[in-house]
C-alpha cells in the first residue's frame, strides 16, 4: 500500500513537472507587452497601402528634407527622430538600430506599397516560437495588382529589452517585400 501510494504521488508529481516544463506555443504564452507593440508596429506599417497620392508626396518631401542630413552616428539623428511626427512614432515599437536598417533598405517609408493602393490586409495570427523573443506574424494580403494575386505570408519578428519597453529588434521583410516590387 505504501508503494502504490508513493507510486501514484510520483506519477503524479512527474505529470505536473512534463506539463509545466513542455514549450506552449499557444497565443498564451505571448506577452501583451509583444503583443501590442507587433500588432501597433503592423497597423501602422500596413496602413501605407492606405495614403492618398498627397499624403506619399506629403511623406516623400517630409522625409527626404529630414534624412538628407542623416547621420546615424551623430547627436542629429535623434534630433531627427523626435522631430517628425511620421518617424518618431515608430520609436515606440522599433529600436532605433531597426529604424535605420528599415530606413537604409528603402522600407521605412516603404514607397513600393505606393504602387499597390489596392492590397487589404489581415493580421491572421501571432505565434511564438522557440526562441523566447520570436514571433511568427501570419499576414494576409488581398487584392494585390489590383485583385490578380492573394498571398499569406509569415513575417518573423524579434522583439528586444531597452530601456524604455520592448521594441522590436528585427523584422524579416524579405518575402514580404518580394511581393511589393515598385512598377516600372
Amino acid at each position: 500500500m505504501k508503494f502504490l501510494k508513493r507510486s501514484i504521488g510520483m506519477a503524479l508529481l512527474l505529470v505536473i513537472l512534463l506539463t509545466g516544463c513542455t514549450g506552449d506555443k499557444s497565443e498564451a504564452s505571448i506577452t501583451k507587452e509583444d503583443e501590442k507593440t507587433i500588432e501597433n508596429f503592423l497597423n501602422s506599417y500596413l496602413e501605407q497601402f492606405n495614403y492618398s497620392e498627397k499624403e506619399w508626396e506629403d511623406l516623400i518631401e517630409q522625409i527626404e528634407s529630414k534624412i538628407s542630413d542623416y547621420d546615424p552616428q551623430g547627436s542629429q539623428w535623434e534630433e531627427t527622430l523626435n522631430d517628425d511626427p511620421w518617424l518618431a512614432q515608430w520609436t515606440e515599437v522599433l529600436t532605433q538600430k531597426e529604424i535605420e536598417r528599415l530606413i537604409k533598405n528603402g522600407w521605412l517609408p516603404n514607397l513600393s506599397l505606393r504602387e499597390y493602393p489596392g492590397t487589404k490586409y489581415t493580421i491572421e495570427n501571432l505565434e511564438k516560437t522557440d526562441d523566447p523573443d520570436s514571433y511568427i506574424v501570419k499576414v494576409e494580403l488581398k487584392n494585390i495588382e489590383n485583385g490578380d494575386i492573394d498571398e499569406k505570408i509569415d513575417i518573423p519578428i524579434d522583439m528586444a529589452d531597452t530601456e524604455e519597453e520592448r521594441r522590436i529588434g528585427y523584422i524579416d521583410f524579405e518575402k514580404f517585400n518580394s511581393l511589393f516590387t515598385v512598377k516600372k
